[in-house]
């Protein structure tokens, strides 16, 4: 954080009327929202917005002890306090500048901050307030209030165009270009951010021509996931009317040339479709049906609401249900990362100061993050601190390239099947292929090339495969699809030091030993010696004290045996 000597010669350069002179806010209502705003003041209450003072005493108190409360105002890295933690605060104490509100709220040894600085006058400290972002005229209620940030060096309200780009006064770069609270441009640069409307567009024009707004919502409702806050615009509209504003449509229908329009109040997956704006880290879902807020139990159930059918029962988006490793048919339940939270790895933040990964606080809800200096951060290696990004990717881009083989042999296997069922009546068959479409749906339903829960994915592609197999040719559906079906991965990395993963692939319940042994023969380490389940797996060796050299991993698996060189450096 940068620091300012007593005799720095910015003060020269700042106008006095600026630094000492008392401003003054523009009229407003002195209505006392709570009165007619109950629950919603209740909910601010309860939030971060009402509990702002001592957050600043703190800071002032561990990271501006010896300075002056201009100092953290004016300068080429000042922090202006008073703009987001309270920025009506300059009309308390019959107006005052933000200078004068950072003495007047906070204590001073001789005009200078100290590693004892706390919060005084406590009753005038507004927090973040109604008024911070609502501009409620004074002849309210007559005249509604605007969404509008209040400026504290201006005592000016500020319009903005939408709810998220108020978050972002605070909460991004829009006000202060320096900060590290950096939510709304991760916001922007992600899915949730951008292009939500041209993708609803697309598939309108694709799957959904000729049908009207109310049918499109009656059968795939794009506006509860993709823009839920947009009924709220217009005094409120429905669901149904909301599609009728951004889209295109011809004679009351969707149409080959749908496109989008309006896009200029087209909100995108808000900030306020995730959290309630008078209580922001309470965990809701807002609802575009009803126009409330659904508080959640866990953060896994809001992501669920769109990436999986808890909100939509018949959606096609089912990550969620992929994590959780159930509702395959004639699968075994399973998850490849028991306990890990969707958020554990899209919205991972670094304890790295001054990092993307840090700055951004998951909001870019990405597992790989661009770094400013070309590098990549990795939310993986938060569990595995034994690999970095690159090593991370790699396993990404294997278990990607394994699902999509599979992938590619279920879709020719299931239409081969389907075909040659077509007028059929063998019940047997029929209920076989149900089963193996809908399993390789489900597996394609995840979105993510099987990442979100390999071992359960493979498991759906392979029974899909092993059902339709079985249908065109007549055999058992315990067949392995997969020639050879056995496969031992090369290591990576590789060299390596001082751990590398070993990457194994069973397609039936196997009882599997995996060991590593030197170039003389003597075993120096047992990996696996257990019954395992069909599927893929991912083995980290430690090499510990190891010396460098050429080591040899083998697997035995029911009749297989493979073994591979790996090379430990030092």
């Amino acid at each position: 954080m940068y620091r300012f000597t007593k005799s720095c010669l910015y003060l020269m350069l700042v106008p006095l009327l600026a630094l000492f002179s008392p401003i003054q806010s523009s009229a407003q209502s002195k209505l006392d929202c709570s009165q007619c705003h109950k629950t919603e003041n209740n909910h601010w209450l309860q939030s971060r917005h009402a509990n702002t003072q001592n957050d600043v005493a703190g800071e002032l108190a561990e990271e501006w002890a010896g300075l002056p409360p201009d100092s953290v105002i004016f300068g080429q890295d000042a922090e202006d306090c008073v703009a987001c933690h309270g920025a009506t605060a300059i009309t308390a104490n019959g107006g005052m500048s933000e200078v004068q509100t950072m003495g007047y709220f906070f204590s001073t040894t001789n005009g200078l901050y100290t590693d004892s600085t706390r919060a005084i006058h406590t009753d005038e400290w507004p927090h973040n307030a109604c008024v911070t972002c609502h501009d409620v005229p004074g002849d309210h209620p007559a005249t509604k209030p605007r969404l509008a940030i209040f400026h504290s060096p201006t005592a000016q309200y500020d319009s903005v165009k939408n709810a998220s780009i108020l978050c972002g006064q605070c909460h991004g770069t829009l006000r202060f270009p320096a900060t590290d609270h950096r939510r709304l441009d991760a916001w922007q640069i992600s899915k949730h951010g951008h292009g939500g409307q041209d993708d609803v567009a697309g598939e309108l024009a694709e799957e959904f021509a000729g049908s009207t707004p109310e049918e499109v919502i009656g059968e795939e409702n794009c506006i509860a996931c993709h823009a839920s806050t947009s009924v709220l615009l217009n005094d409120g509209i429905s669901e149904a009317d909301a599609l009728d504003l951004f889209f295109t449509t011809e004679n009351g229908v969707f149409t080959e040339n749908t496109v989008s329009q309006n896009t200029g109040k087209w909100p995108e997956v808000a900030c306020t479709s995730c959290h309630n704006q008078h209580n922001p880290e309470e965990i809701s879902y807002f609802n575009s049906d009803t126009k409330k807020y659904e508080v959640l139990s866990s953060s896994q159930e809001l992501c669920g609401k769109c990436h999986g059918n808890l909100r939509i029962p018949d959606t096609d988006h089912l990550s969620y249900n992929i994590a959780q490793g159930t509702g395959g048919l004639g699968v075994k339940d399973a998850q490849t990362m028991p306990g890990i939270k969707c958020v554990d790895c899209h919205m991972h933040t670094s304890d790295v100061e001054d990092t993307n990964a840090s700055m951004y606080a998951g909001h870019l809800w990405a597992t790989f993050v661009k770094e400013k200096d070309g590098t990549e951060s990795s939310s993986c290696t938060s569990c595995h601190s034994s690999m970095d990004a690159k090593a991370a990717r790699l396993v990404v881009q294997r278990w990607q390239s394994e699902y999509s083989n599979l992938d590619s042999i279920a879709n020719v296997k299931v239409t081969e099947a389907d075909s040659l069922l077509t007028g059929s009546s063998d019940s047997i068959k029929i209920n076989m292929l149900r089963e193996a479409k809908f399993n390789l749906a489900f597996a394609e339903g995840d979105e993510s090339a099987g990442v979100h829960n390999h071992n359960y994915t493979i498991s759906l592609l392979n029974d899909a495969i092993q059902k339709a197999t079985s249908i065109v040719t007549g055999v058992g559906k315990d067949v392995n699809p997969v020639a050879d079906g056995y496969v031992l991965y090369q290591n990576y990395p590789n060299p390596f030091n001082p751990t590398t993963m070993i990457t194994y692939r069973i397609p039936k319940n196997s009882r599997v030993v995996l060991k590593v042994y030197n170039l003389l023969g003597d075993e120096v380490a047992d990996l696996v010696d257990e019954y395992k389940d069909a599927g893929c797996y991912t083995v980290q060796f430690n090499t510990n004290d190891l010396p460098a050299g050429i080591y040899l991993y083998k697997i035995q698996a029911g009749n297989y045996s493979a073994a591979k060189n790996m090379l430990l450096l030092k």
